[in-house]
């Protein structure tokens, strides 16, 4: 199966939309306190002002063609505390793979654009957040070498 790599266009929102609900599926299906099943997830203004960010990248996988994973990544600096070392990073928000296209080295072949694309921007690392829950998406990450350096907590009052 080969895996094509590019950069995403306004006619990709909607195949994009698609896999990001089927994300948010999963989310609101674990953590309905926090996340609600809607039909459209991500807003098409949101994703124009993404397209148009020189420092943002949406990225495709396709196979055949036809989109079968995506990644939004962009480009970071830490606050400028004296107390942070400074550092440019690039931060995935957003990152998906088809259910059904799963298991397949799509997600791996979109991670590794993401790292180059991070190191074309002379970006220091790669971040993200996941999900306690999400344990297929941790095993995913720690495979490809990620480390947790943060946990956010919380307390239901």
């Amino acid at each position: 199966m080969e895996v094509i790599i590019e950069s995403a266009n306004i006619n990709d929102f909607h195949a994009i939309n698609l896999i990001v609900k089927e994300g948010q599926d999963e989310h609101s299906d674990a953590l309905p306190q926090i996340f609600q099943k809607v039909d459209q997830v991500m807003p098409e203004t949101y994703f124009r002002e993404l397209l148009d960010d020189a420092e943002c990248e949406i990225l495709l996988a396709k196979v055949n063609e036809q989109v079968a994973g995506f990644a939004i990544i962009e480009l970071n600096e830490s606050l400028p505390f004296d107390s942070l070392t400074p550092r440019r990073f690039a931060y995935i928000n957003d990152f998906g793979v088809k259910s059904s296209s799963q298991r397949n080295g799509i997600g791996k072949a979109l991670y590794k654009a993401c790292v180059n694309w991070a190191k074309r921007k002379d970006a220091a690392s790669i971040e993200l957040n996941v999900w306690e829950f999400n344990n297929k998406a941790l095993a995913f990450y720690e495979s490809l070498g990620m480390k947790t350096i943060s946990r956010t907590m919380t307390l239901p009052l």
